[in-house]
């Protein structure tokens, strides 16, 4: 009789590949533009060491750090979940089952890739799944650019500076996302949300 792993086995495992997988992808990104790691520190404002940790698979990347670290590189944040583009494409269709996805177990979130294989550019869209009890980590975040957000279902409730904005079902959030900024899920309940993020460069 076939040895039937656990979830959490399953889940431990994949989160190790994920990891190895991520940490593969940046190296390459990095070198390919000839970046040493103090230098994308520094673009990205992502410390030296945290990146080292991460290209080492020591490490996964907080959803802020990836951001940052995409923005750094001039890269679409689908390099994190998507396989590696060489050649990107003018035009993306992503059919309903085949979005790439990356999971964020320690926020309960689950991102799911709306920009496929899109040229790098402004704009970047994610589907959000939240889980009962996400929320986007301990203390503030703070990127380039804008950030929209519209929430599908459920409800969350984000905090900007020190204003607190709750939003329910068919409601959206428009900020500079330099702003530091929380959020969390609101409900009791799964939430979906739309994110759509803008590091306000022209290309």
């Amino acid at each position: 009789m076939p040895i039937r792993s656990s979830p959490e086995k399953i889940a431990h495992t994949r989160l190790r590949y994920e990891t190895k997988r991520i940490s593969e992808r940046l190296r390459e990104l990095r070198l390919g533009r000839k970046l040493t790691i103090s230098r994308l520190a520094e673009l990205s404002k992502v410390p030296g060491s945290t990146i080292s940790k991460i290209e080492n698979g020591q490490l996964r990347p907080s959803l802020v750090h990836a951001i940052n670290l995409a923005s750094a590189l001039r890269e679409n944040l689908g390099f994190l979940v998507a396989r590696f583009r060489e050649r990107p494409q003018p035009r993306a269709v992503v059919r309903r089952d085949q979005r790439d996805t990356i999971e964020y177990p320690e926020m309960g979130l689950t991102l799911q890739d709306l920009s496929g294989h899109f040229l790098p550019g402004v704009l970047e869209a994610r589907l959000g799944i939240l889980a009962r009890g996400a929320h986007s980590g301990v203390g503030s975040m703070s990127h380039p650019g804008e950030e929209f957000c519209f929430v599908l279902s459920g409800a969350m409730s984000y905090r900007i500076d020190e204003a607190t904005y709750d939003l329910c079902a068919n409601e959206y959030l428009h900020f500079r996302s330099s702003i530091p900024h929380s959020w969390e899920n609101a409900v009791a309940d799964e939430t979906r949300a739309v994110w759509i993020f803008s590091d306000g460069l022209s290309f």
